[in-house]
């Protein structure tokens, strides 16, 4: 008879953000990053989508051409500033955000990256997005609240790359803050 020993070797795995070490049967918790209030992000991830990304493409492309000022001749009363300098500066910002948010939809997984864009840049419905993907109700909405806790990952990651933490709000929540929620359940 063989007599076999345990193979005592750690192993590492990430789950909620949270690491852990595995070493046959025993668990230790490592927390290097806050505990992720997944339902919480995946409320904020809609709200943006649902009001804050539809305003900044409504901003980024609409109203404002961008021309050269034409000269007639005629005086005018000058206006502190010069507000089309300005107001071409704010469009090119809110193209800048539009942009960096593409870029961390992008950065998401495959199948993130299909329900993402399916249900907030395509507004389809919950069954339809499902059905497209091929899942059944629980696994889609197992993967939704994946999908958006990847992308506010990613926007993060993006955002601070522009170097300016105020331009996009962080779209976490998390489970030790008290913080008031943005969303309006109706």
């Amino acid at each position: 008879m063989i007599n076999k020993k345990a193979h005592h070797e750690w192993h590492a795995f990430l789950n909620n953000n949270q690491l852990y070490y595995n070493k046959t049967g025993r668990v230790l918790k490592v927390g290097l990053l806050k505990e992720l209030d997944v339902d919480g992000t995946t409320d904020n991830v809609r709200y943006f989508f649902k009001d804050e990304y539809a305003r900044l493409c409504r901003l980024a492309g609409g109203g404002i051409k961008l021309t050269s000022p034409q000269i007639d001749g005629m005086p005018r009363a000058s206006a502190t500033g010069n507000s089309m300098e300005n107001q071409m500066v704010k469009v090119a910002n809110y193209h800048l955000l539009v942009e960096t948010i593409a870029q961390a939809l992008n950065a998401c997984s495959l199948r993130s990256r299909r329900i993402l864009i399916a249900k907030f840049i395509q507004n389809k419905k919950d069954w339809e997005v499902a059905n497209q993907i091929g899942y059944e109700k629980t696994r889609y909405y197992h993967y939704l609240k994946i999908a958006c806790s990847e992308f506010a990952d990613t926007l993060e990651r993006y955002t601070s790359l522009l170097g300016d933490a105020d331009l996009l709000e962080d779209l976490h929540a998390y489970k030790d803050e008290k913080s008031e929620q943005r969303v309006n359940k109706q």
